[in-house]
């Protein structure tokens, strides 16, 4: 699979290998937003292979290098602006021997001009030597995931208090998946969610749509000023689609209790850091017990191995990969089989030659039990089912369930199930009438479960987020339901897995060609015709059997070239993990390229503390990037034209003047027409990149 973050990570370490100072070390300088996108691809160790001597943050203190050239990665913002600005206007000599600037985003003309006017009359130009915009900004969650790390933007789009911030969050998103577009190199077609008829009593936004149409003229701006764009592929690939859906297309994603092995430690365990970082507690050899923190990431091929399985599957994998590790290292002295998570904990703390290992097993095994503790502790099992049962419409034997009530009454009552869970299910009942539920019902509900305050707003706002709530007494019409669990021909090997996110069946049925075009409209009328034209090229590619290999006894999507367009789904107001794991099959099943992000990753604990605040004033949070505070010295700073500039390698030309790349002024203008920016650049000497 073309992986997301290995497409990140390229355009880092091409960039840096681009950069080739005569003295050979060079220096990496981000900020406290780029290190956020810069790690998320890269490790500190593939950096430091590109000769770097040294990753320094923009904001802290810095001990000057003067001998060596620095490569900034920066946000295009006043902050990082005013902190270059500084590293090359010091009183004594530049903080390093020359920079070369990118910048993450589309840098705003007004910035531009600001640094030009700055670095002109400092003189500092001549140290300038790149001047780039990368087109960077999202983060790369994992191969097929990615995230634009926006987490109010759900407040900001679905709140009833920030209707004033629906365009600028939406002009902020579309600017990141144009970042997305282009690490991936594609133009996509665009695909949206368009309901035909709204539920009554509901809030609808049309936030598909619009985003869907900013994005589209982010592109056409962009491929208007870099006609090359995207590059030709050998062999010719048809072009990417990208699906905007949001999270009213699928409210039952986020809240139904999940029971494979990452989407259930994320609900159910206090996992860290975005789901990436676990504490853990294992017993040593001498039987002492210790606390460690391990790191759930792709480079874990344990994690790997296990992360899409069911709870119960994922224990025996365990096994038998422990197992078959003993067997084929004969120096454990291991000889019988362990057949248990605890023998395997027993056994890993008589291996301390095998620390790497033992670390990922005791993670994992520690998860894992930890996990069916909890499943037990609050009887999961009874409540996976009546979710299920709400959520595709039937019982696992295929009934209409006609006792949802009768059975969720008991489980209200039950004093070791929370609060939380209280209102997951009564959430899930009320999406589950289509008519809504009549007033006083709800409130009894409610009451008799005795839930706070605070949750019983969650249940209140549903509303803003397309759920009839309340019905009308003498109402009996009831549409027709559009059950969400699995096909006939699909593997449900659990009860508890029955339920199918929105997402999977969106991307199966435009793979298909079987989903509503009506529904799931283009952008561009003609671009429906390219998208079938492209279908039928592609069928018509022909298959060496010089490089086909044969397959069988291979797990689908395991191995060799993925096949057809990509698909990039991107869900407004946070994605599940169950929808990410639907990508991951979607693409093994089908043999190509899917990737799916959002502005965040949400476990139902944080829906729930969202839908608890869609009335309130969307929070201030802290900016990622600090404050901006003058240097300490008072004296203004020496004129850099009076300090020679940095002298060019043999062979090579003299620095070149201060240059630009830009996207459309209806981009990030603030001046106006792109055409006038890009004019008056060009009166000052300044020529685009």
């Amino acid at each position: 699979m073309a992986s997301i973050s290995g497409a990140l990570k390229k355009r880092f370490l091409d960039t840096i290998r681009s950069i080739q100072p005569a003295r050979k070390w060079k220096i990496v300088v981000v900020d406290a937003k780029s290190i956020k996108i810069l790690s998320s691809a890269c490790k500190m160790s593939d950096i430091l292979d590109e000769d770097v001597t040294l990753v320094e943050t923009l904001e802290r203190p810095r001990q000057p290098t003067p001998s060596l050239e620095a490569i900034y990665f920066l946000t295009p913002c006043r902050e990082s602006i005013l902190r270059l600005f500084d590293d090359f206007a010091r009183r004594s000599s530049p903080m390093y021997a020359a920079a070369h600037v990118h910048f993450t985003a589309a840098l705003p003309d007004a910035l531009y001009d600001e640094l030009n006017a700055k670095l002109k009359r400092a003189g500092g130009k001549d140290w300038i030597k790149t001047f780039k915009e990368m087109y960077i900004d999202f983060q790369a969650y994992e191969s097929a995931v990615f995230n634009l790390a926006s987490p109010t933007s759900f407040l900001k789009l679905y709140g009833a208090e920030a209707r004033g911030e629906v365009d600028e969050e939406l002009s902020k998103l579309a600017k990141q998946l144009l970042s997305v577009c282009l690490t991936l190199r594609e133009n996509p077609l665009i695909r949206y969610h368009r309901p035909l008829e709204p539920p009554e009593g509901v809030i609808y936004k049309s936030l598909p749509y619009r985003l869907a149409m900013l994005v589209q003229k982010e592109l056409e701006d962009y491929c208007r000023l870099n006609p090359n764009f995207p590059p030709r592929q050998n062999p010719p690939q048809p072009r990417a689609a990208l699906i905007i859906l949001d999270r009213t297309t699928d409210t039952s994603a986020p809240l139904l209790h999940e029971f494979t092995y990452q989407a259930m430690m994320n609900d159910l365990l206090p996992i860290e850091a975005n789901g990436t970082r676990y504490k853990y507690q294992f017993s040593q050899a001498d039987g002492s017990i210790a606390e460690k923190e391990v790191t759930l990431d792709e480079d874990d091929q344990v994690y790997m191995g296990i992360r899409h399985m069911h709870i119960a599957e994922c224990t025996d994998k365990l096994v038998s990969q422990f197992n078959e590790f003993l067997r084929e290292n004969k120096q454990t002295k291991h000889e019988d089989a362990v057949r248990s998570l605890r023998d395997m904990k027993d056994t890993l703390a008589n291996l301390p030659q095998f620390q790497d290992l033992k670390t990922k097993y005791s993670a994992h095994i520690s998860i894992a039990q930890d996990c069916m503790a909890a499943f037990e502790k609050t009887k999961l099992n009874q409540v996976g089912t009546l979710e299920q049962n709400m959520a595709c419409g039937e019982t696992a034997d295929g009934q209409v369930p006609k006792t949802n009530v009768l059975d969720m009454v008991p489980l209200l009552d039950d004093p070791y199930l929370s609060p939380l869970d209280k209102t997951r299910l009564l959430m899930l009942y009320i999406m589950s009438r289509e008519t809504g539920v009549l007033d006083d019902d709800r409130r009894k509900l409610i009451k008799h479960a005795d839930i706070p305050h605070d949750l019983a707003m969650a249940i209140e706002n549903l509303p803003l987020i397309g759920i009839q709530l309340s019905k009308t007494r003498g109402t009996h019409k009831k549409k027709k339901r559009e059950r969400s669990r699995r096909g006939a021909d699909e593997d449900m090997p659990y009860e508890l897995s029955r339920y199918v996110p929105v997402v999977r069946k969106v991307v199966e049925g435009h793979i298909s060609n079987t989903v509503d075009p009506a529904v799931y409209p283009y952008t561009r009328p003609e671009d429906n015709e390219q998208a079938e034209k492209d279908r039928e090229d592609a069928a018509k590619i022909p298959v060496s059997l010089r490089s086909t290999k044969p397959k069988w006894g291979q797990k689908a999507g395991a191995s060799g070239p993925r096949m057809g367009a990509k698909v990039i789904v991107f869900v407004i107001g946070g994605m599940s993990f169950s929808e990410i794991r639907s990508v991951y099959e979607i693409a093994n099943a089908q043999n190509r390229d899917v990737y799916i992000g959002s502005s965040h990753i949400v476990t139902p604990t944080h829906f729930m503390e969202d839908m608890k605040d869609l009335r309130k004033p969307v929070p201030q949070l802290p900016p990622i990037i600090p404050r901006y505070q003058p240097p300490r010295d008072d004296d203004p700073p020496k004129a850099m034209r009076n300090t020679p500039p940095p002298p060019a390698p043999s062979g090579t030309l003299a620095p070149p003047p201060l240059q630009h790349q830009t996207s459309s002024g209806s981009v990030h203008s603030t001046s106006g027409q792109s055409a006038k920016s890009e004019a008056e650049r060009k009166k000052k000497g300044l020529k685009f990149w």
